[in-house]
Protein backbone atom coordinates (compact mmCIF):
# COMPACT_ATOMS: atom_id res chain seq x y z
CA UNK A 1 0.00 0.00 0.00
CA UNK A 2 2.78 2.40 0.82
CA UNK A 3 4.58 1.71 -2.48
CA UNK A 4 1.42 2.47 -4.41
CA UNK A 5 1.02 5.81 -2.72
CA UNK A 6 4.62 6.73 -3.46
CA UNK A 7 4.05 5.91 -7.13
CA UNK A 8 1.02 8.14 -7.33
CA UNK A 9 2.44 11.04 -5.41
CA UNK A 10 5.82 10.95 -7.10
CA UNK A 11 3.80 11.23 -10.29
CA UNK A 12 1.83 14.10 -8.81
CA UNK A 13 5.05 15.96 -8.01
CA UNK A 14 6.38 15.31 -11.50
CA UNK A 15 3.11 16.45 -13.06
CA UNK A 16 3.12 19.67 -11.07
CA UNK A 17 6.78 20.37 -11.83
CA UNK A 18 6.32 19.93 -15.56
CA UNK A 19 2.84 21.45 -15.74
CA UNK A 20 1.30 18.41 -17.41
CA UNK A 21 -1.54 18.20 -14.89
CA UNK A 22 -3.02 21.39 -16.36
CA UNK A 23 -1.87 20.97 -19.95
CA UNK A 24 -4.24 21.83 -22.78
CA UNK A 25 -4.65 18.55 -24.64
CA UNK A 26 -5.73 20.18 -27.90
CA UNK A 27 -3.14 19.61 -30.60
CA UNK A 28 -1.33 16.81 -28.75
CA UNK A 29 -0.18 14.04 -31.07
CA UNK A 30 -1.13 10.63 -29.71
CA UNK A 31 1.95 8.43 -29.63
CA UNK A 32 1.17 5.98 -26.84
CA UNK A 33 -2.07 4.70 -25.25
CA UNK A 34 -2.23 2.96 -21.89
CA UNK A 35 -4.82 0.19 -21.77
CA UNK A 36 -6.10 -1.04 -18.40
CA UNK A 37 -8.03 -4.30 -18.42
CA UNK A 38 -10.23 -5.80 -15.74
CA UNK A 39 -8.51 -8.59 -13.89
CA UNK A 40 -9.36 -12.13 -15.10
CA UNK A 41 -11.84 -10.85 -17.70
CA UNK A 42 -11.61 -12.63 -21.05
CA UNK A 43 -14.01 -10.08 -22.53
CA UNK A 44 -11.77 -7.21 -21.45
CA UNK A 45 -8.68 -8.93 -22.88
CA UNK A 46 -10.43 -9.58 -26.19
CA UNK A 47 -11.61 -5.96 -26.42
CA UNK A 48 -8.10 -4.74 -25.58
CA UNK A 49 -6.57 -6.98 -28.28
CA UNK A 50 -8.96 -5.49 -30.85
CA UNK A 51 -8.00 -1.97 -29.77
CA UNK A 52 -4.27 -2.76 -29.94
CA UNK A 53 -4.70 -4.00 -33.50
CA UNK A 54 -6.62 -0.85 -34.44
CA UNK A 55 -4.03 1.44 -32.83
CA UNK A 56 -1.33 -0.37 -34.78
CA UNK A 57 -2.98 0.75 -38.03
CA UNK A 58 -2.56 4.33 -36.78
CA UNK A 59 1.09 3.78 -35.79
CA UNK A 60 0.15 4.37 -32.16
CA UNK A 61 2.02 2.39 -29.51
CA UNK A 62 0.06 0.74 -26.70
CA UNK A 63 0.95 -0.68 -23.30
CA UNK A 64 -1.33 -3.02 -21.34
CA UNK A 65 -1.57 -2.46 -17.61
CA UNK A 66 -3.15 -5.00 -15.24
CA UNK A 67 -5.67 -3.59 -12.80
CA UNK A 68 -3.64 -4.52 -9.70
CA UNK A 69 -0.71 -2.45 -8.48
CA UNK A 70 1.40 -5.46 -7.53
CA UNK A 71 1.16 -6.80 -11.10
CA UNK A 72 2.66 -3.68 -12.71
CA UNK A 73 6.28 -4.36 -13.65
CA UNK A 74 8.99 -1.73 -13.50
CA UNK A 75 9.23 -1.49 -17.30
CA UNK A 76 5.50 -0.81 -17.65
CA UNK A 77 5.53 1.56 -14.68
CA UNK A 78 8.25 3.63 -16.34
CA UNK A 79 6.20 4.02 -19.53
CA UNK A 80 3.01 5.26 -17.85
CA UNK A 81 4.04 8.97 -17.66
CA UNK A 82 4.61 9.03 -21.43
CA UNK A 83 1.08 7.90 -22.32
CA UNK A 84 -1.14 10.46 -24.05
CA UNK A 85 -4.39 8.64 -23.36
CA UNK A 86 -5.70 5.88 -21.09
CA UNK A 87 -8.53 3.52 -22.05
CA UNK A 88 -10.02 1.15 -19.49
CA UNK A 89 -11.97 -2.03 -20.21
CA UNK A 90 -14.14 -3.27 -17.36
CA UNK A 91 -16.37 -1.38 -14.97
CA UNK A 92 -16.15 1.55 -12.59
CA UNK A 93 -13.65 -0.32 -10.41
CA UNK A 94 -11.21 -0.62 -13.30
CA UNK A 95 -11.50 3.09 -14.00
CA UNK A 96 -10.98 3.94 -10.31
CA UNK A 97 -7.72 2.00 -10.40
CA UNK A 98 -6.66 3.79 -13.59
CA UNK A 99 -7.49 7.16 -12.03
CA UNK A 100 -5.01 6.57 -9.21
CA UNK A 101 -2.29 5.46 -11.65
CA UNK A 102 -2.74 7.89 -14.56
CA UNK A 103 -4.26 11.05 -13.05
CA UNK A 104 -1.07 12.21 -11.29
CA UNK A 105 0.43 12.64 -14.77
CA UNK A 106 -2.58 14.53 -16.15
CA UNK A 107 -3.41 11.76 -18.63
CA UNK A 108 -7.06 11.78 -19.76
CA UNK A 109 -9.08 8.59 -19.35
CA UNK A 110 -11.80 6.89 -21.41
CA UNK A 111 -13.87 4.32 -19.53
CA UNK A 112 -15.37 1.45 -21.55
CA UNK A 113 -18.15 -0.36 -19.70
CA UNK A 114 -18.23 -4.11 -20.36
CA UNK A 115 -21.34 -4.77 -18.30
CA UNK A 116 -22.72 -3.98 -14.88
CA UNK A 117 -23.95 -0.63 -13.57
CA UNK A 118 -21.15 1.70 -14.66
CA UNK A 119 -21.77 5.34 -13.74
CA UNK A 120 -18.33 6.67 -14.70
CA UNK A 121 -17.51 4.23 -17.50
CA UNK A 122 -19.56 6.20 -20.00
CA UNK A 123 -18.93 4.28 -23.23
CA UNK A 124 -19.95 0.91 -24.62
CA UNK A 125 -17.53 -1.56 -26.18
CA UNK A 126 -18.89 -0.76 -29.65
CA UNK A 127 -17.85 2.88 -29.19
CA UNK A 128 -14.11 2.31 -28.61
CA UNK A 129 -13.01 3.19 -32.13
CA UNK A 130 -15.30 6.23 -32.18
CA UNK A 131 -13.76 7.47 -28.92
CA UNK A 132 -10.21 7.19 -30.27
CA UNK A 133 -11.14 8.81 -33.60
CA UNK A 134 -12.84 11.69 -31.77
CA UNK A 135 -9.75 12.18 -29.61
CA UNK A 136 -7.53 12.26 -32.68
CA UNK A 137 -9.86 14.84 -34.28
CA UNK A 138 -9.88 16.86 -31.05
CA UNK A 139 -13.67 16.51 -31.00
CA UNK A 140 -14.21 15.87 -27.30
CA UNK A 141 -14.82 17.49 -23.92
CA UNK A 142 -12.61 17.09 -20.86
CA UNK A 143 -14.35 16.61 -17.52
CA UNK A 144 -12.29 17.45 -14.45
CA UNK A 145 -13.22 15.35 -11.40
CA UNK A 146 -11.86 16.15 -7.95
CA UNK A 147 -9.96 13.48 -6.03
CA UNK A 148 -9.26 13.02 -2.34
CA UNK A 149 -6.03 12.62 -0.41
CA UNK A 150 -6.44 10.36 2.61
CA UNK A 151 -4.07 10.31 5.60
CA UNK A 152 -4.31 8.06 8.64
CA UNK A 153 -2.57 9.24 11.81
CA UNK A 154 -1.91 6.89 14.72
CA UNK A 155 -0.39 8.15 17.96
CA UNK A 156 0.62 11.39 16.21
CA UNK A 157 2.46 9.52 13.46
CA UNK A 158 1.27 9.39 9.86
CA UNK A 159 1.15 5.72 8.98
CA UNK A 160 -0.82 5.63 5.71
CA UNK A 161 -1.52 7.84 2.71
CA UNK A 162 -3.45 7.28 -0.49
CA UNK A 163 -5.38 9.09 -3.22
CA UNK A 164 -8.84 8.19 -4.48
CA UNK A 165 -11.51 9.29 -6.91
CA UNK A 166 -14.65 7.92 -5.26
CA UNK A 167 -14.61 7.77 -1.49
CA UNK A 168 -13.15 6.92 1.88
CA UNK A 169 -15.19 4.43 3.89
CA UNK A 170 -14.72 3.61 7.57
CA UNK A 171 -16.77 0.56 8.50
CA UNK A 172 -16.94 -2.57 10.56
CA UNK A 173 -15.40 -5.75 9.25
CA UNK A 174 -16.33 -9.32 10.12
CA UNK A 175 -19.26 -9.52 12.55
CA UNK A 176 -21.43 -6.42 12.14
CA UNK A 177 -21.84 -4.21 15.18
CA UNK A 178 -22.11 -0.51 15.82
CA UNK A 179 -19.01 1.64 16.06
CA UNK A 180 -18.67 5.23 17.25
CA UNK A 181 -16.97 7.79 15.03
CA UNK A 182 -16.39 11.49 15.57
CA UNK A 183 -16.63 13.69 12.47
CA UNK A 184 -15.34 17.23 11.90
CA UNK A 185 -15.13 19.49 8.85
CA UNK A 186 -12.83 22.48 8.64
CA UNK A 187 -11.97 22.08 12.35
CA UNK A 188 -15.67 22.38 13.20
CA UNK A 189 -17.04 19.39 15.08
CA UNK A 190 -20.10 17.98 13.31
CA UNK A 191 -20.92 15.24 15.79
CA UNK A 192 -20.34 11.65 16.81
CA UNK A 193 -22.14 8.84 15.03
CA UNK A 194 -23.07 5.40 16.30
CA UNK A 195 -23.41 3.50 13.05
CA UNK A 196 -22.03 0.71 10.91
CA UNK A 197 -19.64 3.28 9.49
CA UNK A 198 -19.14 6.58 7.65
CA UNK A 199 -18.59 7.41 3.97
CA UNK A 200 -16.88 10.57 2.73
CA UNK A 201 -17.52 10.73 -1.02
CA UNK A 202 -16.56 13.03 -3.86
CA UNK A 203 -19.24 14.06 -6.37
CA UNK A 204 -18.02 11.21 -8.59
CA UNK A 205 -18.41 8.83 -5.65
CA UNK A 206 -21.85 10.16 -4.76
CA UNK A 207 -23.39 7.58 -7.12
CA UNK A 208 -21.50 4.70 -5.48
CA UNK A 209 -21.67 3.41 -1.88
CA UNK A 210 -22.83 6.80 -0.63
CA UNK A 211 -25.96 6.56 -2.80
CA UNK A 212 -26.72 3.10 -1.40
CA UNK A 213 -26.42 4.57 2.10
CA UNK A 214 -29.06 7.21 1.30
CA UNK A 215 -26.75 10.05 0.27
CA UNK A 216 -27.63 12.63 -2.40
CA UNK A 217 -26.39 12.58 -5.99
CA UNK A 218 -24.04 15.46 -6.78
CA UNK A 219 -23.25 16.81 -10.24
CA UNK A 220 -19.85 15.18 -10.86
CA UNK A 221 -17.84 18.34 -11.56
CA UNK A 222 -18.91 20.08 -8.35
CA UNK A 223 -16.37 20.70 -5.60
CA UNK A 224 -17.96 19.26 -2.48
CA UNK A 225 -17.95 16.19 -0.25
CA UNK A 226 -20.87 14.05 0.92
CA UNK A 227 -20.63 12.65 4.45
CA UNK A 228 -23.03 9.70 4.73
CA UNK A 229 -23.47 7.58 7.88
CA UNK A 230 -23.99 3.87 7.20
CA UNK A 231 -27.08 2.49 8.98
CA UNK A 232 -26.90 5.04 11.84
CA UNK A 233 -28.51 4.20 15.16
CA UNK A 234 -30.46 7.46 15.05
CA UNK A 235 -33.23 8.73 12.77
CA UNK A 236 -31.70 12.22 13.02
CA UNK A 237 -28.34 11.23 11.50
CA UNK A 238 -28.64 12.33 7.87
CA UNK A 239 -26.15 12.70 4.99
CA UNK A 240 -24.43 16.07 4.85
CA UNK A 241 -22.82 18.01 1.98
CA UNK A 242 -19.76 20.07 2.94
CA UNK A 243 -17.31 22.25 0.94
CA UNK A 244 -14.37 20.32 -0.47
CA UNK A 245 -11.94 23.09 0.52
CA UNK A 246 -12.47 22.05 4.14
CA UNK A 247 -10.55 19.05 5.47
CA UNK A 248 -12.78 16.33 6.93
CA UNK A 249 -11.53 14.47 9.99
CA UNK A 250 -12.86 11.16 11.28
CA UNK A 251 -11.85 9.97 14.76
CA UNK A 252 -12.24 6.32 15.73
CA UNK A 253 -13.85 6.34 19.17
CA UNK A 254 -14.67 2.63 19.51
CA UNK A 255 -12.32 -0.02 20.85
CA UNK A 256 -13.32 -2.53 18.17
CA UNK A 257 -10.73 -4.69 16.45
CA UNK A 258 -12.85 -5.05 13.31
CA UNK A 259 -12.77 -1.50 11.91
CA UNK A 260 -11.45 -0.96 8.39
CA UNK A 261 -10.66 2.15 6.34
CA UNK A 262 -11.06 1.68 2.58
CA UNK A 263 -10.18 4.00 -0.32
CA UNK A 264 -12.26 3.49 -3.48
CA UNK A 265 -13.19 0.01 -2.27
CA UNK A 266 -9.71 -1.19 -3.28
CA UNK A 267 -7.12 -0.10 -0.71
CA UNK A 268 -7.91 -1.22 2.84
CA UNK A 269 -6.25 -0.75 6.21
CA UNK A 270 -7.14 -2.05 9.67
CA UNK A 271 -7.95 0.79 12.08
CA UNK A 272 -7.64 1.12 15.85
CA UNK A 273 -9.28 3.17 18.55
CA UNK A 274 -7.96 6.78 18.57
CA UNK A 275 -6.86 6.63 14.93
CA UNK A 276 -7.56 9.83 13.02
CA UNK A 277 -8.40 9.86 9.31
CA UNK A 278 -7.98 13.10 7.36
CA UNK A 279 -9.65 13.60 3.98
CA UNK A 280 -8.93 16.63 1.85
CA UNK A 281 -9.31 17.64 -1.80
CA UNK A 282 -6.25 16.54 -3.74
CA UNK A 283 -4.20 18.76 -6.02
CA UNK A 284 -4.49 15.93 -8.53
CA UNK A 285 -7.67 15.70 -10.60
CA UNK A 286 -9.00 12.92 -12.79
CA UNK A 287 -9.66 13.99 -16.38
CA UNK A 288 -12.34 12.01 -18.17
CA UNK A 289 -13.09 12.28 -21.87
CA UNK A 290 -16.69 12.87 -22.93
CA UNK A 291 -18.10 12.96 -26.45
CA UNK A 292 -21.25 14.78 -25.30
CA UNK A 293 -23.40 11.92 -26.54
CA UNK A 294 -24.97 11.30 -23.13
CA UNK A 295 -25.18 13.77 -20.28
CA UNK A 296 -24.58 12.75 -16.67
CA UNK A 297 -28.32 12.98 -16.12
CA UNK A 298 -29.01 10.69 -19.09
CA UNK A 299 -26.68 8.10 -17.56
CA UNK A 300 -28.15 8.39 -14.07
CA UNK A 301 -31.70 8.26 -15.43
CA UNK A 302 -30.95 5.10 -17.40
CA UNK A 303 -29.05 3.38 -14.58
CA UNK A 304 -31.59 4.21 -11.86
CA UNK A 305 -34.69 3.90 -14.08
CA UNK A 306 -35.87 7.42 -13.25
CA UNK A 307 -39.39 8.23 -14.40
CA UNK A 308 -40.67 11.66 -15.20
Amino acid sequence: MRCFYILCNAGGIKALLFGRQFKNWRGVRVRRVGIVIKEKSHKAKEAADNLIAYLGTKSIESIVIPSRTEDIGEAVRGNIPDCDLCITFGGDGTLLFAARVFSPYGIPIVGINLGGLGFITEFRESEVTECVESFLREDFTLEKRIMIDVRIVREKREMFQSTGLNDLVVSTGGISRLIELGVSSGRKFIGSYRADGIIVATPTGSTAYSLSAGGPILEPMMEAFVISPICPHSLGARPLVVPSDEEVKISVLSDNREIVGTVDGQIALQLRCSDEIYIRQSQVVTTLISLNKRSFYDIVSAKLSWKG
